[in-house]
């Protein structure tokens, strides 16, 4: 009953013309956002009496004018409260995820609301309008007022057609030049040290959101609708990039609600690391049914035919090398194989190039229980969706690698949904590379695994970029957003001294035991083995750990962290603990204490860390065995570009 007096004690004041300053809490109070309304609408955000950053000038530019009106009038304020619990179709960070939150909807009298969530973990806001027929978004307005010395970590990037894959730049906002713009996830790190990441949810029908600088403060900004393409002398990677727009960002329904724009907040580092804002802001599941969405990991043959030893037959996109792999799969429990770049015949995925049989491949796969993958381009398969979706299916294909996507305005992300929800139809998982970053597509349609939107292990071909600075930089930003496919668990790793270039058989940065702790800090429910499959079976030792490592978590639990420097966690999947940890390139002792373990129970750790020689070979490592339970505390020592992990039982 309380809940009703307070809503309609708002009604009331709203009515009278009296509410300037309309005040939501946080469930916990410890935080608060007060919404002005006034000539425009602006919000602010608190942290207890401190105030953390503004939103200033909130509303849409359309051809019908600007929404909210200028000087807008207040109609009614209905609040509301929710705390649940989610059970998400696949178990990303946890297998339940609570929900709780106090929401203010404001409606204003030319009928169209902001509707505005504070959660413990973060304040969130969207439009919803009511208008007839088909409206022009001629662009979204927000300035983002931040103390000019916070510390803005980002993708910075000026192409429409971007690929998503720019290095995280760190930098002051009084930094940042005026015009220049990046991506999201983006975080702000206060004077106070407060971490607020910008992320969105519910991108349907709509552009991504990216981050602009202004005069002064950051902004939001948004590519406009493509008019012209590179479609004359483009071939598929890139015949759909985007030479000229219109001079608006969407032309959509006019009665809708909006994406979520999101500002997660943590007062720690490790905060960040459950956040699930994301997930929670999304459409619930569209599918009635999910049991044939199977999350795991993937051996696939881009790098790995490049590097093939020790086999009869010329390794190639051929039959012979794909059931060599499949095999490889089945010995170590791999749920798929992925033919990546160059089985098609020409550009007709309806066709295999000579050589390549794929119904005997896929009927060797399934006397295998393997499952198999094909990789296409954006271009060729939304030209040909219905057509390749029939013929893969007929064969028995199981998922789809959708790559050089390389664009977020609106009629790209409606490919997206629409490739979802073709693919689910026809039972296959998708993992979209080239893509941008996660937007809660995947709650949606959960046979969506996981997409790339970060510099990945392939970049070590050719650049420094995937460094372990950059490892240590992830799970607080790019993993927020929802899972990643980074591609963990390379055995040729090398020290920052050894490391050098080849992109056949590229080296990865970093120890063993840090490349293998990426499999539980890198998160994604489809993880992909970048190796070719014979230095695997070298290595039995290390595949077999490698490869129990699982991709779905009933629990996560962060243990210390900082961005940029370094990373610890456990995760739990059924009565099975994964405790992991990684630095950069600075050599670091480190503690961690066991508390996360079930009391008066006797725990097996085993271990890989980093062998007593890996500052120089970086391949060195230790596998230990010890007993734990909770309360127990381990002293880690790592060396430069180091790691650590244990599997818990």
């Amino acid at each position: 009953m309380k809940g009703v007096l307070v809503t309609v004690f708002s009604l009331l004041i709203s009515y009278m013309g009296m509410a300037k300053d309309i005040e939501t809490l946080s469930p916990d109070k410890n935080l608060k956002l007060n919404v002005s309304v006034d000539d425009d609408v602006s919000m602010q955000v608190y942290m207890g009496t401190d105030l953390l950053f503004e939103v200033k000038d909130i509303h849409l530019d359309t051809d019908h004018g600007l929404v909210p009106t200028r000087r807008a009038k207040v109609r009614s304020v209905n609040r509301s409260s929710v705390d649940r619990i989610v059970v998400p179709e696949i178990k990303e960070k946890f297998s339940e995820i609570p929900e709780k939150y106090n929401e203010t909807l404001i409606t204003f009298k030319d009928k169209s609301k902001l509707q505005f969530r504070v959660y413990n973990e973060g304040v969130v806001y969207r439009f919803i309008t009511d208008l007839e027929g088909d409206v022009v978004i001629n662009d979204e307005h927000a300035e983002f007022i931040f103390d000019q010395s916070s510390i803005l970590t980002f993708q910075q990037d000026s192409s429409m057609n971007s690929d998503y894959e720019a290095p995280y730049i760190v930098k002051n906002i009084s930094e940042i030049e005026q015009g220049k713009t990046g991506n999201l996830p983006a975080l702000l790190q206060t004077p106070s040290s407060v971490n607020v990441l910008f992320l969105e949810s519910a991108t349907e029908d709509y552009p991504c959101m990216w981050l602009g600088k202004g005069e002064e403060n950051l902004q939001a900004h948004f590519w406009n609708y493509p008019k012209g393409y590179n479609s004359i002398k483009g071939n598929s990677k890139n015949r759909r990039a985007i030479l000229v727009c219109e001079d608006y960002i969407a032309r959509i329904k006019g009665s809708r609600s909006f994406p979520w724009r999101i500002f997660a907040i943590g007062k720690q580092e490790t905060d960040l690391l459950t956040n699930q804002l994301v997930y929670l802001l999304a459409p619930e599941c569209k599918l009635e049914d999910t049991s044939w969405i199977k999350p795991g990991w993937v051996t696939f043959d881009w790098w790995a035919r490049r590097g093939l030893y020790n086999v009869d037959f010329k390794a190639g996109i051929n039959t012979e090398t794909a059931k060599y792999m499949i095999d490889f799969a089945a010995n170590f429990g791999i749920r798929y194989f992925l033919f990546d770049d160059g089985w098609t015949y020409k550009e007709d995925l309806t066709k295999t190039i000579d050589g390549l049989d794929m119904p005997e491949v896929v009927q060797y796969a399934t006397s295998k229980n393997v499952d198999v993958m094909l990789w296409v381009t954006y271009d060729l398969f939304d030209s040909q969706m219905d057509e390749a979706l029939h013929q893969f299916e007929k064969w028995g294909i199981k998922g789809l690698k959708i790559d050089f996507i390389n664009r977020s305005d609106q009629e790209v992300v409606n490919f997206y949904w629409r490739a979802a929800e073709q693919a689910a139809k026809h039972k296959m998982v998708l993992d979209f590379h080239g893509a941008y970053r996660p937007d809660g597509l995947r709650r949606a349609y959960p046979n969506v695994l996981t997409r790339e939107a970060l510099v990945e292990f392939e970049q070590n071909g050719g650049t420094y970029k995937d460094n372990p600075d950059h490892h240590c930089t992830l799970p607080f930003i790019r993993n927020v957003a929802g899972p990643m496919d980074y591609i963990p668990g390379t055995l040729n790793n090398a020290t920052k001294q050894s490391f050098r270039f080849n992109h056949d058989t590229p080296m990865g940065q970093g120890t063993r035991a840090h490349s293998i702790a990426l499999a539980v800090i890198t998160e994604s429910p489809m993880q992909m083995l970048p190796d070719p499959q014979s230095d695997y079976y070298r290595e039995e030792e290390c595949t077999r750990f490698l490869t129990k490592i699982p991709v779905e978590w009933d629990e996560t639990v962060p243990l210390k962290g900082k961005v940029g420097d370094y990373v610890a966690l456990a995760r739990r999947s059924g009565n099975v603990w994964y405790a992991a940890a990684i630095t950069d390139w600075t050599p670091r002792n480190m503690d961690l204490d066991f508390d996360f373990l079930d009391e008066g129970r006797e725990y097996t750790m085993e271990i890989l860390k980093d062998g007593v020689n890996a500052d120089i070979r970086a391949i060195d490592y230790k596998r230990e065995i010890v007993k734990i339970k909770k309360g127990d505390q381990i002293h880690l020592s790592m060396v430069s570009g180091g790691g650590w992990i244990a599997r818990i039982y």
